[in-house]
């Protein structure tokens, strides 16, 4: 699990450096970053394995499978098991 404080501390800056330099750099925040990575993650398990929704949140860092839910329907627009249905349809389409 990232957190703001554990990156700044790992490139021997402060947190607020971190903060201010990474949004100006990729125009989004730290967090914001590390969970569109955890949520791309997520969607390539979700393609290719038989891993349930809890098991990818916690291979993506997440401790709560509600949370996990939560923040990749924010960002996909349908829930983890909505998304497999639909890619595995359309795979199975394509095939």
């Amino acid at each position: 699990p990232w957190t703001v404080s554990e990156m700044a501390e790992r490139l021997h800056v402060s947190a607020g450096y971190l903060q201010s330099t990474y949004k100006k750099q990729f125009g989004i925040s730290c967090m914001q970053d590390v969970v569109m990575k955890r949520v791309e993650l997520a969607k390539e398990h979700l393609r290719n394995s038989n891993y349930s929704s809890q098991r990818i949140s916690q291979i993506c860092g997440y401790q709560n499978v509600e949370h996990f839910c939560r923040q990749f329907k924010n960002i996909t627009g349908e829930s983890p098991l909505a998304y497999r249905k639909r890619v595995r349809t359309e795979k199975s389409i394509i095939e």
